[in-house]
């Protein structure tokens, strides 16, 4: 049975009150999360990270009970680099990968606290593949906060995970399950990339966009956004992005 995911990404909530960058990107989610819910109610929601700007453990609660308000579905949330995965896990987000019918959603943490750049070493890519050959689903999509290839944008490329190539290989090599493709954040627009015909997605944040191509920070005039991923039971990935109105 095919399965429908939600993707959000780099929501930014900062304390009650407070805005980034002009934008208050608690509501910002909120009007996102009404938006897409109201078009269809997903099998699950995948959050991939930079869920939070500043603040502590009752931003993260903020953040879990905005998603729940909207929609019961399970949620699997990853840190981005402006993210504590120990104050995640003390407001009780979901950090486990997920199972749904005939796929796996395998979670990748990228991020080191208090540094931009994608931290993936040895040790996180021995445990992936690990994790990855015990499931006996047939199909697989990776999700991780960092891009898995250069966007086009040095002042984020420089961010990336290293040499995605050889474990892009290793999950393709994987007899099970099926590495189909992977879905990522922090680069606040829509990325639609391949690796060996596979897919790898970036998703415009729920709060603000950054100007493609650009040579360093630079904010675009696009509204917030979010992804549809329709996992289908043949193994493919069918995607639209969504923008909200």
């Amino acid at each position: 049975m095919q399965q429908t995911l939600l993707h959000i990404t780099d929501c930014h909530l900062v304390p009650k009150g407070q805005q980034l960058l002009q934008t208050d990107t608690l509501e910002t989610l909120r009007a996102v999360l009404a938006q897409a819910t109201g078009e269809a109610l997903p099998d699950a929601i995948v959050a991939t990270g930079d869920l939070v700007h500043s603040g502590g453990i009752e931003v993260y609660q903020q953040f879990l009970s905005t998603v729940e308000s909207h929609c019961a579905a399970p949620l699997l949330c990853l840190p981005g680099n402006h993210d504590r995965a120990d104050s995640m896990a003390e407001a009780g987000l979901p950090m486990q990968s997920l199972c749904l019918g005939d796929w796996f959603v395998g979670a990748l943490d990228s991020h080191e606290d208090d540094v931009p750049e994608a931290h993936v070493d040895a040790a996180t890519r021995a445990a992936l593949m690990t994790q990855w050959q015990q499931q006996t689903a047939r199909y697989g999509l990776l999700a991780t906060h960092h891009p898995l290839l250069p966007i086009g944008s040095p002042w984020l490329d420089k961010d990336r995970i290293d040499a995605p190539e050889s474990l892009l290989d290793g999950l393709i090599e994987s007899e099970s399950p099926e590495f189909c493709g992977a879905i990522f954040g922090h680069a606040h627009q829509v990325i639609d990339g391949r690796y060996r015909q596979r897919p790898l997605l970036g998703t415009p944040s729920t709060g603000f966009q950054f100007e493609p191509r650009s040579q360093q920070f630079a904010l675009a005039d696009q509204p917030p956004g979010y992804r549809w991923l329709t996992l289908t039971d043949s193994g493919q990935i069918e995607s639209q992005v969504g923008w909200l109105q």
